[in-house]
């Protein structure tokens, strides 16, 4: 007996889901850009609202943001307006390149350069500029899911413990705390689901109706939780109560009685439609 509820308890963590599927919405953490290799800019006038030639080198790990977008009106290529985020003396690597004219230091705390966007470009994707992200910083998530929950339900009475994966369609909402300035990581809690679930109905968990076969009757289920994100990667663990409709669903025995779900996989909650903010 003991070997069965342990099998029962181990089999409660495989994944939550099997199928999901998300359309989701995150407010996205503010960011600077942050030099992490050779790179190159250049002096932006902003009286006369024009470039010069003159190249400077920003050391790893400077941060600048963008203030402007500019059209080159001879190609119409487009170049940004970038300005470093103070620069202290203290740094002594930064502090011994003061005066250079070859590099960005403290001297440049108030230029303004710029940077073609096909260069900013390829920066970005060979790893010489990455986004620096605020953190810890919270923001607001959202959306809609479709998926499979295995829901481990507590023994009852002459019930021992059940897991039943239920198809659930709804909406869920919470804060999404990101983990890392760089990287995707994020905790979502509190993390709060509501929509519609299809409950299993059996002589077994719904003995005032007996004799009227097994079925599946559709019901509202609510949860709450939490969820580490790590890239796609997602696993937490969520509590959540279903109520049946209908009368025969009135008499079932799970009603409003607390279920728990570990999750583990793939973007369970979303990140495909995040939008970015410069």
């Amino acid at each position: 007996m003991r070997k069965i509820m342990w099998f029962t308890l181990l089999t409660a963590l495989i994944p939550h889901s099997l199928l999901s599927q998300n359309q989701g919405q995150t407010i996205e953490d503010p960011f600077y850009y942050q030099v992490a290799g050779l790179v190159y800019v250049k002096i932006f006038d902003p009286v006369l609202r024009s470039k010069t030639p003159t190249v400077k080198i920003p050391k790893e790990p400077l941060k600048f943001k963008i203030v402007g977008k500019e059209i080159e009106p001879s190609d119409n290529s487009v170049f940004y307006v970038i300005k470093f985020l103070p620069i202290k003396d203290e740094t002594g690597a930064i502090s011994a390149l003061k005066g250079s004219s070859n590099y960005v230091n403290s001297s440049d705390n108030h230029v303004f350069f710029w940077i073609n966007e096909n260069e900013l470009n390829r920066y970005v994707e060979n790893g010489f500029i990455v986004k620096s992200y605020k953190a810890p910083n919270a923001r607001l998530t959202y959306g809609a899911n479709l998926s499979l929950p295995f829901k481990l339900r507590p023994k009852l009475s002459d019930h021992n413990i059940k897991i039943t994966p239920d198809l659930t369609l709804g909406g869920y909402i919470g804060i999404k705390y990101r983990l890392s300035h760089t990287e995707p990581y994020y905790l979502s809690f509190p993390l709060v689901t509501l929509g519609l679930a299809t409950l299993s109905i059996t002589d077994e968990n719904n003995p005032a109706s007996p004799n009227k076969g097994d079925g599946t009757v559709l019901g509202i289920t609510a949860s709450w939780g939490g969820v580490f994100q790590f890239d796609d990667f997602q696993f937490g663990l969520m509590m959540g109560w279903d109520r049946a409709a209908g009368e025969i669903g009135s008499a079932w025995i799970y009603n409003d009685i607390p279920w728990y779900s570990f999750s583990i996989g793939y973007s369970f909650i979303g990140r495909a439609s995040d939008k970015s903010s410069e």
